[in-house]
């Protein structure tokens, strides 16, 4: 018995050991890639759609257990839908998002984080049936006012965790969108994005 717990008790330190140990006023460079879940909230029918997302992230160690982190993030979000003819479609927003968290480490390695996301639209495609559309130029098309459009600033609350074993680390985080998507819609549209990245720390 004394025999497995030994073990049981040297297996722990080595897995503790092989987590990196950041101490106060460390820095650390996290270059990112994965994947994004993404819905629009009051889009009926909408379905969640899959997409890339990646880039970098530097943390600053306020102290060992906890730690300030900011990056900018190319992020591709929207939504899936199905035409009243059966035909699939999907809206593409293109974002640059610029996340803020506060990480705090519970255990070595294991982190949980919130903080705010600013994000800034780059271009947005409706693709359907092969071909892809430019959404802001049809709009323009449509409607000769402002009052209808898709905003270029959004903004939402990142919470999850993260964990790191030997530098590389799986970041996890849902993000609540609290800006509009669309300007002038009926209901309010909001992201609701779902990241799941890995990244090595430097």
């Amino acid at each position: 018995m004394k025999k497995i717990i030994l073990m049981v008790v040297a297996a722990m330190m080595a897995s503790v050991n092989a987590n990196a140990q950041h101490e106060e006023g460390d820095i650390t460079i996290q270059p990112r890639v994965g994947i994004t879940l993404s819905n629009l909230t009051n889009y009926e029918d909408g379905k969640m759609k899959l997409d890339l997302t990646y880039g970098v992230e530097v943390e600053h160690y306020l102290t060992d257990q906890l730690g300030l982190a900011a990056g900018v993030l190319y992020t591709n979000q929207g939504v899936k839908d199905t035409t009243d003819d059966g035909t699939a479609c999907k809206l593409d927003n293109h974002y640059i998002a610029v996340p803020i968290t506060v990480n705090y480490y519970v255990l070595p390695g294991l982190a949980l984080k919130a903080g705010v996301q600013p994000a800034f639209r780059v271009k947005t495609k409706l693709k359907a049936d092969g071909k892809s559309y430019d959404v802001d130029k049809a709009i323009d098309l449509l409607f000769d006012n402002d009052y209808f459009k898709f905003n270029k600033f959004d903004l939402s609350i990142p919470v999850g965790f993260s964990y790191e074993y030997g530098g590389l680390t799986l970041d996890a985080r849902y993000n609540f969108g609290l800006t509009k998507v669309v300007s002038g819609a009926a209901k309010s549209i909001r992201n609701q994005v779902i990241v799941v990245t890995l990244g090595y720390k430097l």
